[in-house]
């Protein structure tokens, strides 16, 4: 019989969608029965058959590590409905990973979890942190020389000066000490300049960074830039905040570029305010700046590389490495937009095994 014209063509069912998706994916139920594994689960290093897969229980198909390790988190999702996301290193690379809750009515049904090999964006990524790094240590390097310059003249002009005391056959001791006393001081200046320059570049390992002493090296290394010259800065950091897990050479990194934002958002001067606070297992970092507000046009492509390029101010991948250095260890960079100008919310997790 011919079909009905009015009638709706049966469905296929949407294991063709789901095998389409250029990513990782599985379906399970409250029980943690899988219901659907789609093609890229199938593949790469961490992929299973979808006939050992489907239909069985989840702890069979991952085995039990994986199975440890997974459990918990689907649970919330089920109990919760709200959705999970978390970056995981494995032998086979580096992925993004979601738990998305799905509902009849009120209940959660199923979770699906969404796996995105993010390895070779993450190598992208790094070459951009290195060349920011470069770049940024450029200028850097021209503020400390232009600053060491002060010191060395001072050197200079009282090396001169003992050199004409001695060409003259004086013998005022009282005198040379103090050029020499000077001479020290600005030494010590020198050094001081060149240790905070050494700090900057050296890598610092670890999983763990303090709070208040990160903060405090990345605004004593801006404070000589002269883009901040014209800056007000406070900073307001309470004692005995937990150390976050996050390395201290990435957050400070972090710090010097929501600074060196802020900055360019006030070419006139204004107050850069730096506040940090925890929220139970949460670290928060807010860098605000009395600058002009990004126009609402703006804001949805802030976090883009490039977005905000300019020749006067480098290539525009500082915000977009910082959210990147923060996502990849479950923290988060959020735009906050304010009456009279800009907050940047930097949320970080605490450290493993921190009360």
């Amino acid at each position: 019989m011919p079909a009905n014209p009015g009638s709706k063509p049966r469905p296929e069912g949407v294991g063709p969608v789901l095998d389409a998706l250029p990513i990782g994916l599985y379906v399970v139920d409250r029980d943690l029965v899988v219901r659907a594994w789609n093609r890229g689960r199938e593949q790469g290093p961490i992929g299973r058959p979808r006939g050992r897969a489907v239909g069985r229980p989840l702890k069979a198909v991952l085995g039990a590590a994986g199975y440890r390790a997974t459990e918990p988190v689907l649970r919330e999702v089920l109990r919760t409905g709200r959705a999970h996301e978390e970056i995981v290193e494995t032998k086979g690379g580096l992925f993004h990973v979601r738990r998305l809750p799905v509902r009849r009515g009120r209940e959660v049904t199923h979770v699906v979890s969404w796996f995105d090999d993010i390895t070779a964006r993450r190598e992208m990524e790094m070459r951009l942190i290195a060349s920011d790094r470069l770049s940024f240590l450029g200028q850097l390097v021209s503020g400390v020389a232009h600053e060491i310059s002060n010191p060395l003249a001072g050197i200079a002009g009282c090396a001169e000066a003992l050199a004409s005391l001695a060409a003259k056959g004086r013998r005022s001791a009282g005198e040379a000490r103090q050029f020499r006393d000077l001479i020290r001081t600005e030494v010590a200046r020198c050094e001081k300049i060149v240790r905070f320059l050494l700090d900057s570049s050296r890598p610092a390992p670890g999983d763990r960074a303090d709070l208040e002493a990160t903060i405090s090296l990345a605004l004593r290394l801006l404070e000589r830039h002269p883009a901040l010259a014209r800056l007000r800065v406070r900073a307001s950091v309470p004692k005995g905040l937990p150390p976050a897990r996050f390395d201290t050479d990435s957050l400070k990194q972090v710090v010097m570029a929501l600074a060196m934002n802020a900055s360019s958002s006030m070419p006139a001067g204004g107050t850069l305010a730096v506040r940090a606070s925890r929220r139970g297992r949460t670290l928060l970092l807010d860098v605000a700046d009395t600058g002009s507000t990004v126009p609402v046009p703006r804001r949805a492509h802030i976090f883009e590389p490039y977005a905000t390029a300019d020749a006067q101010r480098g290539a525009g991948l500082g915000l977009a490495i910082a959210r990147s250095l923060l996502r990849s260890r479950g923290g988060d960079l959020v735009y906050r937009p304010r009456k009279g100008g800009n907050a940047f919310r930097v949320v970080l997790r605490v450290a493993t095994g921190t009360p």
